[in-house]
Order: structure tokens, then C-alpha cells, then sequence
């Protein structure tokens, strides 16, 4: 299992976002420079097959050759006590904060669509027909063939097609950030995280339109077996339709052509919280079925213990107030 956080690509992108990328066999590892000279990496969506003792001591070393104040590896298998133990046992601690969401919903799409269907939930079916009783559209756009739309087209008019369907996007999510006032990410973001992945087809955004509204919009990948719904949002108007139902269950089913076997919709509230801030966003989710699952997520090897310290402080501050 390899997570597209993993792939060349997505170092690119974060390059461009000023990280520094090193390697450590095949893996990536994003160096974030901080001031005074002090620095930090980050091993994504790593799976445990890598834990050995081997590839552990070369992180560390690399920590350590780099000056850095810790290295953060983030572990996407199902979280398990061995597993958790056997990664403490190599001198790491259990992260203060998660980078990529620790609890997700994921749904096995490796079956047929019937049995897909019939493993949600009652009323996420319902919403599904609703979607499609009102006609509501759904259009995919391929980044890949979206770019080369874009280079090979005349006058800039294939430029002016990806930034706009690009702006399209951005504006639902915007509407979304908004509304349920979390920070959100620069149309820059996105922008370079498209360019990034021009040569691959990893990538799509969605957008699901009534009556010529924009009404939803998810930028999804497709990598390694596994479909991502990585960014998203949805307008206020029209919720009668369901929009985001016909859109989700779309993404399914293309997913499933393209023979990934699940889809994993990301970030929900931990089992049993009712108090999260993401308990909407997970009911929406628990609609489609699938499973609650938690990762091993991510772990620190402290190099600076005083400087540690103090990062730790100034992040909870800077997260407390975003």
C-alpha cells in the first residue's frame, strides 16, 4: 500500500509550497525550514511496512544530520497495539498533533454496485435517488487531460478552461470553509497542487450542477487501489436535491471502473465522540456506509527536546487560534 502523499508528484507540489525534499531510500521526506536557522521533517502516509529497525535508524540519522528539532513519520495502516508498541520501541513518541486525519471513513467499493448500495445507509440511498429524481448533473474533469486541453489549445482558451473549472471548485469550497469557519487553503494551493500532477491521471475534480448552479465539488485522487476524496465543499442553495448524495455515489462508481477498490472520504470524528466539531461532516459521511478507521498516525523522534517544547507550544497556539 502507497499512499499518493508519497509519489514524486506531490513532493513536487509541496516544494512549490517551500518544503525541501529529501529521500531516504524510496521514501520522501519534507524538510520545513523555520526561523532561526531551526527546521523540522515529515514522512507522510507512510505504511508499516517500512517499519524496521533499519529504515527507523536512518530517519533518525537524517534528524540528526539535519539539525533538525524532530522527524514526524506518519503511519496510515489500521492502528494496532503491536504496531504502536513496536514504533515507541525505535525511540519515537506518539505525535501532540495529527497532520492527515487519524479516524476515516472508508468504504470497500470492490464489490458490485448493488452490494455497494445496499451497504449504506437507508437515507443515503434515499438521497441518491433524490439526486437523480431532479436531474442533477455530474461532470468529471481529468486534471491530466485538462492540462493538455490547456497546452495544446489556441489564444490561452484551454488556460482559461482549467482556471476556470479550477475557480469553480474553489468557490464551493470557500463556501464551505465559511460556513463551517474552519481555515481553508489559497486557490494558489489548489492551482499548484493541479500543475504538479500534469502528467499523471491521479487526479479529478467533480462538480455536481441543478439547473446550471454549481452546487458541490470534490478534487479526488485515484492512486494505489485506493480512491481519496481529498478537498470538497457544496453551496446552500438547493439542498433539496441532494447534490453532494449524487455526486459521492458518482465517484464510486468511477472509481470502481477504474478499479480501485475503496474509497476513503477522510476525516470523520472519532467513534463515540459526540462532542466533535466534525460530527456533521461524519454523519454526512456514515451515510455512503463503509467503516470508521483508525490509523497509527503519527509519531516524533525528538532530537531537540527543548526546542520540541517550545514548537509544541507555539502550533497549539497558532491551531487554537486559526
Amino acid at each position: 500500500m502507497k499512499s499518493i502523499l508519497q509519489t514524486k508528484e506531490w513532493a513536487n507540489f509541496k516544494a512549490s509550497q517551500g518544503f525541501e525534499i529529501l529521500n531516504i531510500g524510496d521514501l520522501l521526506v519534507h524538510k520545513r525550514n523555520l526561523p532561526y536557522g531551526q527546521n523540522f521533517l515529515y514522512l507522510p502516509e507512510v505504511s508499516s511496512d517500512y517499519l524496521t529497525a533499519q529504515n527507523m535508524d536512518e530517519i533518525k540519522k537524517l534528524a540528526e544530520r539535519e539539525k533538525s528539532i524532530f522527524a514526524r513519520i506518519e503511519l496510515i495502516n489500521p492502528y494496532s497495539e503491536n504496531a504502536d508498541k513496536i514504533i515507541q520501541s525505535f525511540g519515537f513518541v506518539k505525535s501532540f498533533e495529527q497532520v492527515q486525519p487519524k479516524w476515516r471513513q472508508i468504504i470497500d467499493i470492490d464489490k458490485s454496485e448493488d452490494e455497494i448500495l445496499a451497504q449504506m445507509k437507508s437515507k443515503g440511498r434515499y438521497n441518491i435517488r433524490v439526486a437523480e429524481r431532479h436531474g442533477v448533473k455530474i461532470e468529471n474533469y481529468n486534471i491530466e487531460n485538462l492540462l493538455k486541453i490547456a497546452e495544446d489549445s489556441e489564444q490561452g482558451r484551454g488556460e482559461n478552461l482549467k482556471l476556470k473549472i479550477i475557480s469553480n471548485f474553489y468557490n464551493l469550497y470557500s463556501q464551505t470553509v465559511k460556513r463551517e469557519k474552519i481555515t481553508g487553503r489559497s486557490l494558489n494551493y489548489f492551482t499548484k497542487m493541479v500543475d504538479s500532477f500534469a502528467d499523471t491521471d491521479y487526479l479529478e475534480i467533480y462538480i455536481a450542477s441543478y439547473q446550471g448552479k454549481l452546487l458541490a465539488g470534490a478534487l479526488v485522487s485515484f492512486y494505489d487501489g485506493v480512491a481519496s476524496y481529498l478537498y470538497g465543499g457544496s453551496s446552500s442553495e438547493n439542498r433539496e436535491v441532494m447534490a453532494p448524495y449524487g455526486m459521492h455515489w458518482q465517484i464510486m462508481r468511477d472509481a470502481k471502473a477504474r478499479g480501485m477498490k475503496s474509497y476513503d472520504m477522510l476525516g470523520r470524528a472519532k467513534m463515540g465522540d459526540e462532542r466533535s466539531k466534525w460530527l456533521g461532516v461524519t454523519r454526512f459521511k456514515e451515510q455512503f456506509g463503509g467503516e470508521a478507521v483508525e490509523i497509527l498516525g503519527s509519531y516524533d523522534f525528538i532530537v531537540k527536546p527543548t526546542h520540541y517544547r517550545v514548537f509544541r507550544m507555539l502550533e497549539r497556539m497558532r491551531r487554537k487560534g486559526g
